[in-house]
């Protein structure tokens, strides 16, 4: 019992992730989009980041205990319990690409702006800059083998994540915090 639970709450933290990364880019879009916004949606935020993942959780938890309570939880022999979580971490994966791609346009937008000074080069150079600092923010490098299938592209996926993923909270922190006067 111990060890499924440990498992519940790794799996709990795992998809919670997903959901802040998606809520950090919901927050962000909605900066850009409605500038004069009085409402900061705080309460919609922690439904999405802490909400969803519980729901799903419980509903994951649910069908192991129906359909394949063996073990700790820590093998998938049948794939029904485990799309239950691969499901809502793709679509999180999913509209948190969207919401980059579509950052991405509206700075683009704004560095074209007439009102923006520089040569196209500077402006370019600032593009490529601000998608770089979006990239770990958004969590854009889940995107890369989101849509694989696991047993395809497993040992590529495990090193790509290790070295990217591990670092991601050292990166926003440094790039957001640290190096951020506001802050």
């Amino acid at each position: 019992v111990g060890c499924k639970a440990i498992l519940v709450f790794f799996q709990y933290g795992v998809m919670a992730n997903f959901y802040w990364l998606l809520v950090e880019g919901l927050y962000l879009h909605i900066l850009l989009v409605l500038i004069f916004s009085p409402n900061r949606h705080f309460t919609v935020y922690l439904l999405i980041g802490w909400g969803i993942p519980t729901i799903f959780i419980i509903t994951w938890t649910v069908t192991r205990i129906l359909l394949e309570d063996t073990g700790c939880w820590d093998t998938n022999e049948h794939s029904g319990p485990w799309w239950v979580i691969r499901i809502p971490i793709l679509i999180s994966i999913i509209v948190n690409f969207i919401l980059f791609i579509s950052i991405i346009r509206i700075l683009l937008q704004k560095l074209r702006s007439p009102d923006v000074g520089g040569n196209d080069q500077s402006q370019y150079k600032r593009l490529a800059k601000s998608t770089l600092l979006l990239i770990p923010l958004f969590g854009v490098h889940y995107t890369v083998f989101a849509l694989f299938p696991d047993r395809s592209s497993n040992n590529y996926k495990i090193i790509f994540e290790l070295c990217l993923g591990s670092f991601q909270g050292l990166i926003v922190a440094v790039l957001y915090c640290f190096l951020n006067s506001e802050v």
